[in-house]
């Protein structure tokens, strides 16, 4: 029988991916788990499943199906917890989060506790447990009476309140910056809380300070001890940040940093005594934080070697759903294993107690979490054309061992394109490199359209990972470049620094990067190149449309087109964007607008697909009506599609649905003027 011919990849194929993420090792490190999600078409959500892997045997075990079975924590070598919203309505979901414990050796998940509170992380200490949730701080520990005087609970007073808004439903109240944030929500007087529960009690204490807001946190090795990071204020969310220390023995708190040097982002036990975290500050965009070492036995803290990288994965990709950890200590190595991205790839490096840093993978792509016991190392990673999957690593040689096979059957059965890649010398002084991606059934000689992509950020990076988006165009007939001009991630902070210069060096080294895509591949039509991006990409669309008209169509996603609006109404413009701008408006009106997308709608003739979200927190949706308003106005042929409910991260956990008409409108745009 012949081989079975390969399916082009349509926007259908999300709900054939599986999402692999959390994976963690037992304590005995005989076992690995991991979360896996998959969108549902009917239900218009995502289900998620926890599994596990025999790291000797590799066998992999269903453990708990699509109950909305999430965030596995370990007990012991055979035995985990687990949350999960079975037999819970709505209502009670927003107030506690159900656990179950389920062994690997068969039966079925026993319910364990109820913690009374939305849990967004648990972890276990040595007799109690750490919850991370949000707290209100106009309710924290409030120990005024809700009754009025002479008044039984639960009656209804005069009766005038009856006819009053309530808040949080009719109306909010706004007192802080930020007062809103993506994916959040309203953020005012919101805060990431850490606290103490007793499963036997039932008590849950609350142990960060109130109007602290956690951004990281770890735990020591011993369960005894747990380190946090996060700015304080009650008004305005300052820059900077404190590292503290909490003693469950003795239940003291001691500041180990103070607030007021730098902002602490990244914390990590070493074993008992030392702790590792990063610290930066802001003087210019781009700025990689500082490595430290804080050593408890000296009560004393050293910067190590600088290390021009940060912490964790930025490499881009809207076939990731889930997290995982970034940096893990081993103890019986002595050596800090951490994800930093380095051109278009994230790779493991290990990081010893004097600053020295080693490269550990050395295959290319993007590893999305980790875990260490034992002195091995297991990850979540994208390797080829591959989505995530499970891989054990060892530390010695870098050898990979993929553990897990989830997507290879949809793999097989499609017509991926693998990404091409070449450098050039730029006229900006740097060595650069390009993607290119070939369309599925491409043949040499004939002419094809092409697609400009534009990666967020804009400290973010693209590389050689799978990428829905970029996929579903190859299989539409495009040539997919793509390229990190100046201002990405991966290429030291000086690359990434493009302070005050927006739209100037990044627009260059984009229209340099089309020559040499252009170039390198000449059955490229020159006349049928579109431009696409998100976010910092769809800045880059809108500025594009206004001071170019070489591109023959754009589509611009979760856009920035007003910088002096811009920077105070999202949740990082009153002090991201005034970093990247150089000035507020007040302070400089003139160089504020000259770097907004806006200034230039005036000569925008590209015909122009707007696509956003109404609770897009971090680029708001006025951006994207005034840009669509202006290049109307003008006569050019603009479409602005508005998601409800959706927010910046539409395109990568957004609800199915609305991700397939997002890519539906995307692919229906450039059909209209390149096909």
């Amino acid at each position: 029988m012949g081989q079975t011919e390969k399916k082009p990849v349509t926007r259908e194929d999300l709900f054939e991916f599986h999402f692999v993420s959390e994976v963690s090792f037992s304590p005995d490190g005989q076992w690995a788990s991991y979360v896996v999600n998959q969108a549902d078409k009917e239900e218009n959500c995502y289900h998620s499943s926890i599994w596990a892997v025999n790291m000797g045997t590799k066998e992999n075990k269903l453990l708990a199906a699509r109950g909305e079975a999430k965030a596995p924590v370990w007990l012991d070598g055979e035995t985990l917890l687990f949350a999960s919203g079975r037999d819970q309505d709505k209502e009670e979901a927003k107030k506690e989060t159900r656990y179950y414990r389920l062994s690997l050796t068969g039966g079925e998940a026993v319910k364990a506790m109820t913690v009374p509170v939305k849990v967004e992380k648990l972890r276990k200490l040595k007799d109690q447990w750490l919850v991370l949730a949000t707290a209100d701080e106009n309710q924290e520990d409030l120990q005024v009476s809700e009754e009025t005087p002479g008044q039984e609970a639960g009656e209804a007073g005069n009766g005038e309140d009856l006819y009053e808004a309530e808040e949080g439903k009719d109306y909010y109240i706004y007192e802080e910056l930020p007062f809103w944030f993506n994916g959040k929500g309203i953020r005012s007087r919101k805060r990431s809380a850490l606290y103490l529960f007793h499963e036997g009690t039932g008590e849950l204490t609350r142990i960060s300070q109130k109007y602290l807001d956690i951004v990281s946190f770890d735990v020591s090795a011993d369960g005894t001890k747990v380190v946090w990071c996060g700015p304080l204020y009650d008004s305005i969310m300052p820059r900077t940040c404190g590292l503290y220390l909490y003693d469950c023995v003795t239940g003291k708190m001691s500041q180990l940093v103070k607030e007021d040097l730098y902002d602490v982002n990244q914390v990590c036990f070493m074993g008992n005594s030392k702790i590792f975290y990063t610290a930066s500050t802001y003087e210019r965009v781009g700025k990689h934080p500082r490595y430290y070492i804080y050593d408890l036995g000296e009560n004393a803290s050293r910067q190590l070697p600088y290390c021009d990288a940060s912490v964790g994965n930025i490499v881009g990709s809207d076939a990731k759903f889930g997290g995982g950890k970034s940096a893990v200590y081993c103890q019986e190595k002595g050596v800090l294993y951490l994800v930093q991205t380095l051109w278009g790839d994230s790779r493991i490096m290990a990081v010893d107690q004097d600053g020295a840093v080693t490269e550990v993978t050395k295959e290319a792509g993007a590893v999305t979490g980790l875990d260490v016991r034992g002195g091995k190392i297991v990850m979540t990673a994208m390797r080829g054309q591959h989505l995530g999957e499970v891989y054990a690593l060892c530390p010695e040689n870098g050898r990979e061992e993929k553990l897990t096979g989830l997507n290879d059957e949809y793999l097989a059965s499609r017509k991926v394109s693998s990404p091409e890649s070449f450098r050039y010398n730029s006229r900006n002084g740097y060595e650069m490199e390009g993607y290119v991606i070939k369309p599925a059934d491409y043949e040499p000689g004939k002419k094809y359209p092409a697609v400009l992509e534009i990666h967020g950020g804009p400290k973010t990076a693209s590389g050689t990972v799978f990428f829905h988006e970029y996929q579903c165009l190859a299989s539409d007939g495009y040539f997919v470049i793509y390229c990190n001009p100046r201002g990405s991630d991966g290429r030291g902070e000086a690359f990434a620094d493009i302070t005050e210069v927006f739209g100037k060096d990044d627009f260059e080294d984009l229209l340099e990067f089309t020559d040499q895509a252009l170039a390198h591949y000449p059955d490229m039509d020159p006349e049928k190149v579109g431009v696409c991006g998100g976010s910092y990409g769809g800045f880059m669309c809108n500025w594009i449309v206004g001071h170019t008209d070489r591109y023959a169509a754009a589509v611009s996603q979760r856009s920035i087109s007003n910088y002096l609006t811009k920077c105070l109404y999202t949740d990082i413009g009153y002090y991201a964007n005034r970093l990247q701008m150089g000035a507020y408006p007040w302070e400089d009106f003139h160089k504020v607008w000259s770097m907004s997308p806006l200034s230039g709608a005036k000569d925008a003739k590209t015909p122009l697909l707007l696509l956003q979200s109404d609770e897009d927190y971090r680029c708001w949706m006025g951006d994207a009506v005034q840009m669509f308003s202006a290049v109307k106005r003008q006569g050019t042929d603009a479409r602005l599609v508005l998601f409800h409910g959706e927010n910046h991260e539409l395109s990568r956990s957004g609800k199915p649905q609305n991700r397939m008409t997002r890519l539906k409108e995307l692919e229906a745009w450039f059909e209209k003027y390149l096909g």
